[in-house]
């Protein structure tokens, strides 16, 4: 229910700022089905191999479930690009342009559908015994904390702070000044609340040399904003 409200009200401003841009208003509808579909598809494999695999290689029948939960927003932003390339290559238009005009749907739409996470009992942190900590069912649980019930919700600590980072990319689409400005935005500033966050959450991801899936993907968000940055700043004058 929140992925679909996520979906329309990131349609909505999405349609505004492609509008905003000076682009025909008749394909748009037709590049964010694309957008939806290959977003959607993404998210879930990413969930699937790289989150939860060790859930799913034995219970392979979950995989299309995804009304249980399991969307990975790395995933999901890898789908759209992808979309969002063949889209510029075909039509003539300018990538960086267009993911200028999605990034901040697509923040709006990751705060809302963070709160499916509160309903399915995931993306919560360590114990705690703060006033807006959150019940966790033992079911739930990690087996490191079946004695606490009260948990840190992480996903409205990210709810809130993927609010403010699309009041903060709404702003600056305003005063853009150059191709990509809000794509590095986004890129750095999500990437910076998801790590800070990954510190605080419990939830069993796969790891790599020690370090969790959550986290490095993260870091190559990060690292591709500042490349992307580097990049314009040598080829863009107005950057200086």
């Amino acid at each position: 229910m929140f992925f679909v409200l996520g979906v329309l009200v990131g349609y909505l401003i999405a349609r505004h700022f492609w509008l905003k841009s000076g682009r025909p208003a008749q394909p748009f509808d037709t590049l964010f089905l694309w957008l939806v579909i290959f977003g959607l598809l993404g998210a879930r494999l990413v969930d699937v191999f790289i989150f939860e695999l060790d859930y799913f290689k034995n219970n392979l029948g979950d995989i299309y479930k995804i009304w249980q939960g399991g969307l990975s927003i790395h995933g999901g932003l890898l789908g759209g690009f992808m979309v969002l390339c063949w889209w510029a290559k075909k039509h003539q238009d300018k990538l960086l342009g267009l993911l200028d005009i999605f990034a901040p749907a697509v923040v709006l739409g990751q705060a809302i559908g963070r709160w499916g996470n509160y309903f399915n009992q995931e993306i919560f942190g360590q114990p705690t015994n703060l006033p807006w900590g959150i019940f966790i069912d033992p079911t739930n649980r990690p087996v490191e904390y079946l004695s606490s019930e009260f948990f840190h919700p992480v996903f409205l600590y990210e709810s809130i702070g993927l609010l403010i980072l699309f009041g903060v990319l709404f702003k600056l689409y305003q005063k853009k000044k150059f191709d990509g400005q809000i794509t590095i935005g986004y890129l750095l500033l999500a990437s910076l609340l998801r790590l800070a966050l990954e510190f605080i959450r419990v939830d069993e991801q796969l790891m790599f040399s020690g370090l969790r899936s959550g986290t490095i993907l993260s870091l190559l968000m990060a690292v591709v904003g500042g490349l992307l940055l580097f990049k314009l700043r040598k080829v863009s004058p107005r950057l200086e």
